[in-house]
């Protein structure tokens, strides 16, 4: 009898250790079928939560929930842009030999050797513009007639008149394009790129984003273009609409280049942009056509 006790005890411990054991184990694959169903959703939302733009001033601020509403299909077309850029056959250097490679920053930072409202300003990963510049002559994009996303995007006014002639030359070419950003102020391009970092890691948001002070964009002469032919949207698909391949072939007739070219990753320290045209003038970007060289190379040339 004592030892049918014995056995029946023994069977009782084994039986709750197999229980608590399938227990664990129950509880452990809900916990990650859990984390499986609910990671992306965390990530869609911190992406849409996170402050792309975080201004509180006038015009940036308007722009900064502008570019928070376009954050998705930027993110969409970053892959893109690194894959296309992975290889770079393209000679070229930034600084010195002493840049930092993951990122193409030297370790020492120059101040331009031009002033900012200067159309030849040379604004890369070596040289920056002071945090406190901004252009004196900001006025909306839209003043020159073409179609912008939104009617909040600032330019200089010393491309307007020269961007209303591309506008109109386009549209006589039966070519969509309006403008999806403009002027930046430093304290913008830094939530940019914060944001960046955030969502790539900070090697490859310096491919993609410039740090603030090094960005075109607050010179006020920068412009990314789009068209209704992708939806208005951001990415390596322009280069191949009309309107992508038409810039390509006449914006420098009306002073805007093209920055960051394909293959020349090395060069300008950016991946291939194919929407990113900096105004530098109809005189200055015919001197360029003629040099056969991208604009960086000219401008350091300038410099």
């Amino acid at each position: 009898m004592k030892a049918k006790e014995i056995l029946n005890k023994i069977k009782d411990k084994i039986s709750f250790k197999l229980v608590s054991i399938s227990m664990i184990v129950l509880l452990g694959l809900s916990l990650l079928i859990l984390a499986f169903v609910k990671a992306p959703i965390f990530k869609g939302t911190k992406a849409k939560n996170q402050p792309f733009y975080a201004e509180k001033e006038n015009p940036e601020s308007q722009e900064s929930q502008f570019h928070l509403e376009i954050a998705t299909q930027i993110n969409k077309t970053v892959e893109q842009i690194l894959a296309k850029n992975s290889t770079n056959n393209a000679t070229g250097s930034i600084g010195s030999a002493s840049t930092d490679p993951t990122s193409g920053y030297p370790e020492t930072i120059l101040q331009c050797t031009r002033d900012g409202n200067d159309l030849l300003v040379l604004v890369n990963k070596q040289y920056q513009l002071p945090a406190t510049y901004a252009p004196a002559d900001l006025v909306p994009t839209s003043n020159s007639g073409i179609r912008v996303t939104q009617g909040y995007l600032y330019s200089r006014n010393v491309l307007i008149n020269d961007l209303s002639e591309l506008n109109s030359a386009a549209q006589a070419a039966g070519i969509d394009i309006a403008v999806l950003s403009a002027y930046r102020s430093y304290e913008t391009q830094q939530s940019t790129y914060n944001y960046w970092v955030s969502t790539l890691g900070q090697a490859e948001a310096d491919r993609v984003s410039a740090r603030a002070g090094h960005s075109q964009h607050q010179l006020g002469t920068a412009l990314d273009f789009t068209t209704s032919e992708i939806g208005d949207a951001l990415g390596t698909q322009f280069a191949n609409t009309q309107a992508g391949i038409w810039l390509a072939e006449n914006a420098w007739k009306y002073g805007f280049v093209i920055a960051y070219p394909y293959g020349y990753e090395s060069t300008t320290g950016y991946s291939y942009e194919p929407w990113h045209f900096r105004y530098i003038g109809k005189e200055n970007a015919a001197s360029w056509k003629n040099s056969s060289q991208i604009l960086e190379t000219w401008l350091q040339g300038q410099n």
